[in-house]
């Protein structure tokens, strides 16, 4: 990070009770949470990527607190509880979006309603308790460690209710919604920007195979300037590791090797670079993020060796609230989290075994696997959002989809049967991870604000399960209007990924198995010389266009906080820069939102032959230099501390 993370007074006293849970609260929560898995579930599907509900849900709850005249002592605990009960709506969303439209995609039938929601409502109310059990390593302990962009984004946002920091949040919120706006909806200035669509970026990807793209997108400038240059550095170099590395050793090994591309036989050197990264290159990042999940582990071995001495003492103990702990410091007991994570795994198991199962040592297995990977994958996943503010949870995944077909098919699990079986474990553990890291962020939040975590935690189970239920109908409901095949269908790429994925593998086709050893042994010398792998492995899983704009804000938030030989105005200055942030993120968010309504609705005015041309790009290159130096100048413009 290029900065320290300094506590602050949260705004609500530890020391004092407050009305933070009511019937308005939970109302309000509840609907938002229906409205928000009804749009970013279509957005997700479009375009295989999803928006946060806090952003727009607290700007909505701000406004509603004016409009019904909420008691002022009250508003903001009202404000922070709606926003999380609403997160619910998207936080586990991954679970149906990137796993069960695999089912119409494999032309699977027979599928019903029950079972589609089963492992998306168990694997939420699980993700939950995951959270809780680290919460307090995550938010308190390691309150300096980790930066949790986008809970800090939250947090801005929540704070931003009054005065010059309001208005200064209006004005960016305001042009990263309109931003945002553009870039989805109507396509005036090119979003991603390659250099292979310039003459000399395509002859230096003929010669070389080199390429590089940056996201001009609002959203991720706003989280990279959260993240700070050092983990935003370490990201990028992940990424540039697997496009100016990998990339070009790839073409200059095997050039005569012969790829299968959509269903027609290719020499390697004519394949697309796009088509090569996620064909191999993003296998070496699942390896690194499963080592790096095993990694991070034994590195807390002290705090998960202390979170089990803690469950198993609460269970024998009749004590049921912990002696001497602020409201802040309040989870839900451990006994109650330990009985939780066991029920929810077990219902799992039997409804596997009931479904899928041949025998017992089948569904042992299945059991096995999911509790495993369901508690290291939240932990890397929760990791991840720490750093970044983003989670791999289909890479991740992947690599689960990846163990269990391997251990499954020795155990005679095989054909449609076990690929709908391994969907379902998939729908299970993804779930379970989303819903960890970022119900994680809503912790931070709750840390950072001074909200009880304990409230947030118990409502946040049930709008998960509501939420979970609803995207499943959410998921039919676009299959009936889009589909997922023929002609014009909803791409949903995380899904077909999935289904490209499980059908080799459960007619025993062999995977990836040697670029992930290779991605697991970089991860083991990235940790030998204190790297970060995590971080590394995210920067080398993602396509570089996402990762670059993360670079870009975090080197925004480092000039920032070196403007001035005056550290006091130098913090200024970087707090300023922290609440355009927020806005961009915020405004980002809304205006994706809007765009996904739109598309709902059928309206489509996206210019498409024009977002393409090099016209549109060099105009994309000049309104992200505008934001770019928009956010600087704005930041850095207070003179005195």
């Amino acid at each position: 990070m290029s900065e320290k993370i300094l506590p602050a007074q949260p705004v609500m006293d530890p020391g004092k009770p407050y009305v933070e849970i009511n019937s308005y609260v939970v109302f309000w929560g509840l609907f938002y949470a229906a409205v928000f898995a009804l749009a970013v579930g279509y957005l997700g599907l479009k375009i295989g990527q999803t928006i946060d509900a806090f952003a727009p849900v607290s700007i909505l709850a701000m406004g509603m607190a004016i409009i019904f005249h909420r008691p002022k002592q009250n508003a903001f605990a009202e404000t922070v509880h709606i926003q999380a009960i609403a997160s619910a709506g998207t936080n586990g969303l991954a679970g149906a979006l990137f796993f069960l439209p695999a089912f119409y995609i494999l032309n699977i039938e027979g599928i019903s309603f029950f079972q589609m929601a089963a492992p998306i409502v168990l694997g939420s109310v699980l993700g939950v308790f995951l959270c809780v059990m680290f919460r307090r390593y995550f938010c308190e302990d390691m309150h300096f460690v980790y930066p949790f962009p986008a809970g800090r984004a939250a947090t801005e946002v929540l704070t931003s209710n009054g005065g010059s920091k309001a208005k200064l949040m209006m004005v960016s919120g305001a042009i990263g919604m309109f931003y945002d706006f553009v870039l989805n909806t109507l396509g005036w200035w090119q979003e991603v920007i390659r250099t292979n669509t310039f003459k000399w970026g395509i002859l230096l990807q003929e010669k070389t195979k080199l390429t590089a793209s940056l996201d001009t997108d609002a959203a991720l400038l706003g989280l990279g300037y959260f993240t700070g240059l050092r983990y935003a550095a370490i990201i990028a170099a992940g990424s540039f590791f697997s496009w100016f590395v990998c990339m070009p050793i790839v073409y200059y090994l095997a050039p005569e090797h012969i790829m299968l591309v959509d269903g027609q036989q290719m020499l390697l050197k004519d394949v697309p670079v796009n088509t090569v990264f996620f064909s191999y290159i993003r296998h070496i990042g699942i390896g690194m993020l499963a080592m790096a999940g095993i990694i991070g582990l034994l590195t807390m071995s002290k705090v998960v060796s202390g979170v089990v001495k803690k469950a198993i003492t609460d269970i024998f103990s009749s004590k049921t609230v912990e002696v001497g702990l602020l409201r802040t410091q309040r989870d839900i007991p451990m006994s109650v989290l330990v009985l939780g994570i066991i029920v929810t795994t077990v219902l799992f198991a039997l409804f596997f075994h009931i479904n899928y199962a041949e025998n017992l040592t089948q569904t042992v297995l299945a059991f096995l696997i999911v509790l495993i990977m369901s508690f290291l994958l939240s932990v890397v996943g929760i990791s991840s959002i720490a750093y970044t503010g983003n989670e791999p949870v289909s890479g991740m995944t992947i690599f689960m989809i990846i163990v269990a077909a391997l251990i499954l098919t020795s155990a005679g699990v095989s054909g449609t049967v076990g690929m709908i079986a391994i969907l379902m474990m998939a729908a299970f553990v993804g779930t379970t991870i989303g819903m960890a890291g970022n119900f994680m962020s809503e912790m931070k939040v709750a840390h950072l604000t001074g909200a009880t975590p304990a409230k947030m935690q118990q409502w946040q189970i049930v709008s998960a399960i509501m939420a979970s239920i609803l995207s499943v109908g959410v998921l039919i409901l676009l299959n009936n209007a889009y589909g997922f095949t023929g002609e014009h269908p909803l791409p949903a790429p995380q899904a077909n990924a999935m289904a490209a994925i499980i059908k080799p593998l459960m007619t025993g086709e062999s995977a990836q198995w040697p670029l992930y050893m290779a991605g697991a042994l970089f991860a083991v010398v990235l940790w030998m010389m204190k790297v970060p792998p995590l971080a590394f492995a995210l920067g080398t899983y993602l396509p570089m266009e996402i990762n670059s704009p993360i670079l870009v804000g975090g080197l925004i938030a480092h000039f920032v906080a070196n403007s001035s030989k005056d550290e006091k105005l130098s913090a200024l200055r970087l707090s300023e820069g922290n609440t355009i942030a927020s806005g961009l993120v915020a405004g980002g968010a809304i205006g994706s939102l809007f765009s996904a309504v739109l598309r709902i609705a059928g309206v489509d005015v996206f210019m498409t032959d024009w977002s393409e041309t090099p016209a549109a790009t060099y105009l994309g290159i000049a309104t992200y230099a505008a934001l770019c130096i928009f956010l600087y100048k704005v930041a850095v413009k207070p003179k005195q501390a």
